[in-house]
């Protein structure tokens, strides 16, 4: 496959014309992130600060007795239980606002896709008056997320909370776009499936009837992120075996925009496979999660 920049610009200026992205653009920069970056945000802990407080006055109650009466194991027991409860207090929660929806890590780690968000609202704490921000779920189930707890930061809440409604909306203002035939599987096995996409993506008809896909086509299903994972993982297969630095570098961008940790496995797997067996698990891993969804 030939470098064709038109390619390249065709593909951003079908992007531009959705005035959410470009608004979503905007946002970032505010925020002090670069577009077309993973835009990762570190919150307070869900601790803090309501529960903190709660958490230090019953431990304080809890630990009375063993403070009026040390032991030497009693008080180290004491410390531990201390530090334990210092460090979730303390450890940060960590927001990546992806192309897909909202990765939420704390101590475990929870996805939210954009089509499960029903509304997205600001709150100012409960006891203690912070800036919040409430993830409504069309599941009924509520989110909230601290964003500081420091009183006076509301404008960057405020900034956060338009980043995440936008980016919303933005995904669901976007058409999923039929993949073509040529990157259907059908009754192939995964193996052949591989090989068949690297044929494509060097420019060689699958058979006499099957023209060349366009590698602009091809960019629009790798880097959509509404499109369904088998046909971005395929997409992905077809023009990572370009030897286009330009494409390459947006398959990693598109890869790295992806927060579903499932379709961030299988499309960094077809980028680092460097043989069509791996490719091969790639493309099967990326069937087996779509299945699940």
């Amino acid at each position: 496959m030939r470098r064709r920049d038109h390619g390249s610009e065709g593909s951003r200026s079908a992007a531009a014309v959705r005035p959410t992205a470009h608004r979503k653009a905007l946002i970032l920069r505010d925020l002090g992130r670069t577009p077309g970056e993973p835009a990762v945000f570190s919150l307070p802990s869900p601790l803090m600060p309501t529960g903190a407080i709660a958490g230090a006055i019953l431990l304080a109650i809890l630990l009375r007795p063993v403070l009026q009466r040390p032991a030497p194991g009693a008080m180290m027991i004491a410390l531990a239980v201390g530090i334990a409860f210092a460090f979730f207090v303390l450890l940060p929660r960590r927001l990546v606002v992806g192309e897909d929806g909202l990765l939420i890590s704390w101590i475990g780690t929870r996805f939210i896709p954009y089509v499960d968000i029903a509304q997205v609202t600001a709150l100012e704490g409960f006891s203690v008056r912070h800036p919040c921000i409430s993830i409504a779920l069309r599941s009924g189930g509520l989110v909230d997320l601290g964003t500081s707890v420091f009183r006076e930061r509301w404008a960057e809440r405020d900034a956060l909370l338009t980043l995440i409604r936008t980016a919303a909306e933005d995904f669901k203002s976007q058409r999923q776009e039929g993949p073509p035939e040529a990157l259907a599987r059908r009754n192939r096995s995964h193996l052949e499936w591989a090989r068949s996409l690297r044929s494509l993506g060097s420019g060689a008809n699958l058979d006499p009837r099957t023209p060349p896909v366009p590698p602009e086509k091809l960019l629009r299903i790798a880097e959509s992120p509404v499109a369904p994972l088998p046909a971005r993982a395929a997409a992905f297969v077809a023009l990572n075996a370009s030897e286009d630095d330009e494409i390459r570098k947006r398959l990693r961008t598109a890869a790295e925009l992806t927060a579903a940790p499932d379709a961030k496995a299988a499309l960094g797997g077809v980028l680092l496979s460097e043989d069509e067996e791996t490719i091969a698990e790639a493309l099967e891993y990326a069937e087996a999660r779509q299945a699940r969804r």
